[in-house]
């Protein structure tokens, strides 16, 4: 009787404040999840919310701790927003152990996406030393296809890293788009191939400098199968900037601060957006099976993310383990490398692998038609 008349009881003054806050927390959440399909060009705050998913969700599961211990049902506010968007938390977390044996089988194609930051210096490594360890990843990784953004080379001479790619990993055909190419190196985005690319170019639509989209067609047995190597507008965040996301409290001015990186974060959501739009476009003009990877440089909530996955299985999705993070440089948390696929394939396998040879985390799914 007791425990009856205890949850029929009115709230207090106390649980009232928190129920109040804890509906606050649950339309944050709901607005993250309308960044998923609403236009930043149309609602520009979105995409904000859509950044904070990780701590509104956090905050929401406290919440539904809090009511499970005092008031069970009232739990239920909370629970049932959250479980509403599960498609979407399940593309931040992979609720599944990882397997013990990650080889690929015969009949499936590997397909990895990495951004190497120019081989630039990372963790006290130089870049020499870095180009030496990406190498020998690649060649573990054993990938039938490679699509590497930010890639740096030389073009002529031992320093060929295109070259040194090719001999050392078993690829044997590649498309680089440099965005700049001067007599002696270049830089842009390459894909890699196992097998021969018969097509290939570049989306120039929306592209801005080395964000932009390449792709190729390649033939596996009797199979053509278009390739997309993905690099979306990044925030253009300065050292400064990212001084100030990680400590608010020293900067000087906090004000104009907040206004500036505020700034490139909207201009870089709505960029993203045309961009995505841009690819969108190619790729229902394409009647090819179709992979789509890279750097999108925005996390599953966002719009653009979304757009270009449409109709398409999220590797990570489908085979992903834990917190699928793929960038760790400011904040641990964010996945922004992805790798989708038409719904013809079968996914068998996908792994993030943990070595920081970049800002990124180099990424792989096994897949086969």
């Amino acid at each position: 009787m007791a425990r009856k008349s205890f949850f029929k009881k009115k709230l207090g003054y106390f649980s009232k404040t928190i129920f109040l806050c804890n509906m606050v927390a649950v339309f944050f959440l709901l607005l993250s999840y309308a960044a998923s399909f609403i236009n930043p060009k149309t609602v520009w705050l979105l995409p904000f919310f859509s950044l904070g998913y990780p701590l509104i969700l956090m905050v929401n599961i406290g919440f539904t701790s809090y009511w499970l211990l005092r008031r069970p049902v009232y739990a239920l506010y909370t629970l049932i927003p959250i479980l509403f968007g599960w498609n979407l938390l399940t593309q931040h977390i992979g609720f599944r152990s990882k397997p013990d044996d990650v080889t690929k089988t015969e009949q499936a194609m590997r397909v990895m996406s990495f951004n190497a930051h120019l081989f630039t210096e990372v963790n006290e490594m130089s870049s020499t030393t870095v180009r030496n360890k990406v190498v020998p990843l690649i060649k573990s990784a054993n990938p039938d296809i490679l699509c590497i953004q930010e890639f740096f080379t030389k073009i002529k001479g031992t320093k060929q890293m295109s070259d040194r790619i090719l001999a050392e990993s078993g690829l044997q055909d590649y498309f680089f788009e440099p965005v700049t190419k001067s007599e002696h190196e270049g830089y842009g985005q390459i894909i890699f191939s196992r097998y021969p690319i018969i097509h290939s170019g570049t989306i120039t639509k929306n592209e801005y400098g080395i964000n932009r989209i390449t792709f190729a067609d390649i033939v596996k047995g009797q199979d053509t199968i278009r390739i997309y190597n993905v690099h979306l507008r990044s925030f253009g965040l300065q050292t400064e900037d990212k001084a100030f996301i990680q400590n608010p409290s020293n900067t000087p001015n906090e004000e104009h601060a907040t206004k500036r990186v505020g700034r490139k974060l909207k201009y870089a959501f709505e960029r993203r957006s045309q961009q995505a739009e841009a690819l969108r476009d190619h790729i229902d003009t394409t009647h090819y099976p179709i992979i789509v990877m890279g750097d999108f440089n925005d996390t599953p909530m966002s719009y653009s993310v979304n757009l270009i996955g449409k109709g398409m299985k999220n590797t990570f999705q489908e085979k992903g383990q834990g917190w699928g993070v793929t960038h760790y440089e400011m904040f641990p948390l964010f996945q922004i490398d992805y790798i989708f696929c038409s719904p013809q394939f079968q996914v068998e396998n996908y792994q993030v692998i943990k070595q920081k040879l970049s800002d990124h985390y180099p990424i792989f799914a096994d897949i086969r038609l």
